[in-house]
């Protein structure tokens, strides 16, 4: 094995996503009645399962098609050129540690138009809080609704506005002090041809992450993030149905709360475990019976990671994307 390869994928970090996911799948699935979980398995309808997994890749679309916007002040890109990256991107995570995807999704935008990959990660970090932010509106929004709200998402509720608060603080500091930190930069960099070299690439950045300020798209942009989270959330609402478990709107918001919060939690790729232990867990918290619930998660995440999965590598195939990180110094 070589050396480069260790040093990239077996870390700590690696270790410590894997170990948290092998706790999940203990937590989720220690009480195991294989029947009782099969029986509710085959009760479940293909056709809704179909159709979960379709408006799954439709998110996706729309998120390649909110990208075009956010990048376009950069440089117009077709959208089947944002999609196909976005697939890739989602295949890199289902399949590689470390959320290698988003370098890979980075890297294979590059290779199809020659736009700068540090560049294009700007605009991906600016694609990353907007989801943030969209997904805070949606829970203070659900708090309000909803006043008996378990304590620990009341508490997030908190959280939103700080981080929400956060952010424009840090726009605002970024947008009024643009050539203070330009001086900073500069004089830390130095003039030598590295420090040179790293200005640059933090220039690049710096254009991705403005984009969101020069385009005159963001109405179009907010209704898009929250078509795609609305659509999340159906589709949790469909899954359930396609198990025979009819979920109220109080208890699809907190399944979808609870799943979407799980998922940024370090985990093996896929978020296996992790992910299933949130789900039953919050199943199991509404009134779902226990191998009903293991089912119902399954069948969640099998809706994204079989479809997303599946695409994603046809566009990884068909791009020759070759997963080495350090091909994105190139951009």
């Amino acid at each position: 094995m070589k050396p480069g390869f260790r040093k990239k994928f077996l870390n700590w970090k690696l270790v410590a996503g894997i170990l948290l996911s092998a706790g999940g799948l203990y937590i989720g699935f220690r009480k195991f009645d294989g029947t009782a979980f099969m029986t509710s398995l085959r009760q479940t309808n293909l056709w809704l399962f179909l159709l979960a997994m379709v408006l799954m890749v439709f998110t996706v679309f729309i998120r390649a098609w909110r990208w075009k916007y956010l990048i376009m002040p950069l440089q117009k890109i077709p959208l089947k050129h944002l999609f196909a990256s976005e697939m890739i991107c989602y295949f890199g995570n289902n399949v590689f540690p470390l959320r290698f995807g988003e370098l890979l999704r980075c890297y294979a935008l590059n290779q199809s138009t020659g736009l700068s990959s540090v560049s294009i990660f700007g605009t991906v970090v600016v694609e990353r809080i907007i989801d943030v932010i969209t997904f805070f509106v949606i829970l203070l929004i659900t708090i309000f609704l909803f006043p008996g709200l378990p304590d620990v998402l009341r508490r997030g509720g908190i959280i939103a506005v700080f981080v929400i608060c956060l952010i424009g603080i840090l726009v605002y500091i970024l947008k009024m002090k643009k050539a203070t930190i330009r001086k900073f930069i500069n004089q830390w960099t130095g003039k030598n041809q590295h420090g040179m070299k790293i200005l640059d690439i933090i220039n690049r950045f710096r254009k991705g992450l403005t984009t969101l300020r020069k385009t005159p798209h963001l109405g179009m942009i907010a209704l898009q993030s929250a078509a795609i989270w609305s659509i999340c959330i159906f589709i949790n609402w469909i899954v359930g149905v396609s198990l025979g478990a009819r979920f109220s709107m109080y208890e699809i918001l907190l399944i979808f709360f609870v799943t979407s919060a799980i998922i940024s939690v370090p985990s093996a790729p896929g978020y296996v475990g992790t992910y299933h232990a949130g789900a039953i867990g919050i199943l199991v918290f509404i009134g779902i019976e226990l191998s009903k619930a293991q089912a119902i998660a399954v069948i969640l995440h099998a809706v994204g990671f079989i479809s997303l999965t599946l695409i994603g590598l046809l566009y990884f195939l068909r791009y020759s994307v070759r997963a080495n990180g350090s091909e994105l110094e190139k951009g």
